[in-house]
């Protein structure tokens, strides 16, 4: 009897090897996928927290700076307004001159309200001073309404706005400037170093050589006291340089710059101030935002992988029961064909039996006709004898 069972089990062996070999290659499939998809959304949550920052900074910048252009003008209108107040009477004598600019103080809430003549002697409402060299403007030559800032190094930090007058004169002196001294705080209060309450977004105005007018350089993220001595040491993010913010605050053009200062990635836009020498700028700090979208965007990632890990799990054990299927399939392939085989040859040497007894039965049954053609031969021999 010959043995079939080997070369049956071989049958089965490719068929075998092509699942296993196709569940790895699936399961390689959703790894790599895994990892990729992981990498884009990390590096898709950048670059779209970089675009929606850059688009809302300009917007942000270009609207804070109308408001602080507003406010401006409103100032300078309101001094405008106060010296068309003056009248001869104000003007008799110090003590009528010193009540009107109490009053202007009061009523606009200014730090001083002051008179400068030909001289340079200032007039306030306390008295007069000779320290006009301390102010930016030059009161010989002033020709319309300028902005400055006194005390720019010192945390005291004074706007001044000044316009130039003529035809008052006062006890014998012309007037030729008058000007009103306000509060940083105060000036800038609503404008400058407010923040969103996740901290995220700051606003601030600068010197145009850097100096923070409310004393707070990148949301009080720098020990520098100057914008752009810290922003030297920060790493620029391809594409934006250290000498571009230079060369903008300089030239009074508008700009934004992306970089990495103490390991936060952020991004500056800053705009001139229309009538003086500030800029302002809004800062945003993007790996804060993009840690919060990446939160999430890890929340969904964390679901995924989880959902790829049993659909692999579940791929395994499908492969798994199929290997088995196939394998008890085979193994009762092999007792199926094998049984039929030897059934075959059971049947085969009993068909050989059957022959060989048929074959002997008419072998038998020609000898007992010889014998008994024999028998009666011998009969008929004695009878006739």
């Amino acid at each position: 009897m010959k043995d079939t069972s080997p070369a049956i089990g071989k049958k089965h062996t490719p068929a075998i090897l092509v699942g296993v070999i196709g569940g790895f290659i699936v399961i390689a499939i959703f790894i790599v996928g895994t990892i990729h998809m992981v990498s884009a959304a990390h590096s898709d949550t950048q670059d779209a927290v970089h675009s929606v920052s850059s688009f809302y900074l300009d917007e942000l910048a270009g609207r804070r700076e109308q408001v602080v252009s507003s406010n401006l003008q409103r100032e300078i209108e309101d001094l405008q307004v106060a010296v068309g107040l003056l009248t001869e009477d104000d003007l008799s004598d110090a003590e009528h001159l010193q009540a009107f600019q109490a009053r202007m103080k009061k009523l606009y809430r200014l730090e001083k309200f002051a008179f400068v003549d030909t001289d340079g002697i200032i007039y306030t409402s306390m008295g007069t001073q000779d320290n006009i060299a301390d102010y930016s403007f030059d009161y010989k030559t002033i020709a319309g309404p300028e902005i400055s800032i006194l005390n720019l190094e010192s945390a005291d930090k004074k706007v001044i706005i000044a316009v130039p007058l003529e035809g008052i004169e006062f006890e014998g002196k012309e007037f030729c400037v008058c000007f009103m001294e306000i509060d940083i705080d105060v000036m800038l209060q609503g404008v400058s170093v407010s923040s969103d309450e996740q901290g995220t977004t700051f606003c601030n105005i600068y010197s145009d050589n850097g100096i923070a007018l409310s004393n707070t350089v990148l949301g009080g993220l720098a020990v520098e006291d100057n914008l752009l001595e810290a922003l030297e040491h920060a790493e620029f993010d391809p594409g934006y340089s250290y000498q571009q913010v230079l060369d903008d605050f300089a030239n009074k053009n508008s700009g934004a710059v992306s970089f990495n200062y103490n390991g936060i990635e952020e991004t500056l836009a800053y705009v001139p101030v229309e009538g003086t020498e500030w800029m302002l700028t809004y800062l945003i700090r993007e790996s804060i935002i993009s840690d919060q979208v990446s939160s999430i965007s890890d929340n969904i990632i964390s679901r995924s992988i989880i959902q790829m890990l049993l659909v692999a799990v579940v791929l395994i054990a499908m492969f798994g029961f199929i290997i088995f299927q196939i394998r008890k399939n085979a193994s009762l392939s092999i007792a199926k064909e094998t049984s039929e085989a030897e059934n075959r040859i059971k049947q085969e040497e009993m068909e050989q039996r059957l022959e060989l007894q048929t074959k002997l039965l008419e072998e038998e049954k020609k000898r007992s006709q010889q014998d008994s053609m024999i028998t009666a031969m011998s009969a008929d021999y004695r009878s006739v004898g």
